[in-house]
């Protein structure tokens, strides 16, 4: 399969898991205000290069392009994760790429290719010329969050794992960035960009620093 059919055949997948079977996909987003120009913060977020110095988990220990520049759409990169003892590879494609306000890839074993694996991405919507709002967000496009038990324990427990990782990955991109985060970490248990419900109120709120 050609690498730049994969979206279409990534959207067709999860519409039809969706609307058949009524159920809902297991979906994280993490949101944050941060102190940076969305063009700069998009650079770090769209240079998987960057990553290790970004992910929450910790667990990203490498990450180059196997594609030639520039990024599209199918463009594919690796990476070199490690969680306790144990090192594995892992092969992304990149789903959607729109400078600078969205970048969105599906990753999955070093040695597959889409449609397995799990959806991670970043969307930025720029509030001001010095502040953004930015999304990190995941899902898992092949299994569905049932809410029957216990099919509803396991799928709390991979949210709250999931979720554990991404809280720090904000604050760690907005240290990358020399910024800082205003207010509280938003959180939702669905794939839901910056700009959908985040509510702020400038007077209010007070900058954080990055940790």
């Amino acid at each position: 399969m050609h690498n730049c059919a994969a979206p279409l055949l990534l959207r067709h997948c999860r519409q039809n898991v969706e609307r058949f079977f009524d159920v809902r996909l297991p979906s994280a987003t993490v949101t944050a205000l941060i102190t940076a120009p969305c063009e700069a913060l998009f650079a770090i977020v769209s240079d998987p290069t960057r990553h290790p110095s970004i992910a929450g988990s910790g667990a990203v220990m490498e990450c180059k392009w196997l594609s030639e520049m520039p990024i599209r759409v199918g463009s594919v990169f690796k990476s070199r994760q490690c969680v306790g003892w144990y090192q594995y590879p892992t092969r992304s494609y990149v789903q959607a790429y729109e400078p600078p306000h969205r970048f969105i890839w599906l990753s999955g074993p070093g040695f597959k290719k889409p449609p397995l694996g799990q959806l991670w991405g970043f969307e930025l919507t720029p509030v001001d010329a010095r502040s953004t709002l930015v999304s990190n967000l995941m899902q898992i496009p092949y299994m569905p969050a049932l809410s029957t038990r216990p099919f509803a324990r396991i799928t709390d427990s991979i949210l709250a794992h999931e979720l554990a990782n991404m809280r720090p990955t904000l604050r760690r991109l907005a240290k990358v960035a020399h910024a800082e985060i205003i207010g509280e970490l938003q959180i939702a248990r669905e794939w839901q960009p910056a700009i959908a419900e985040f509510h702020h109120q400038p007077s209010s709120m007070q900058a954080t620093p990055a940790r």
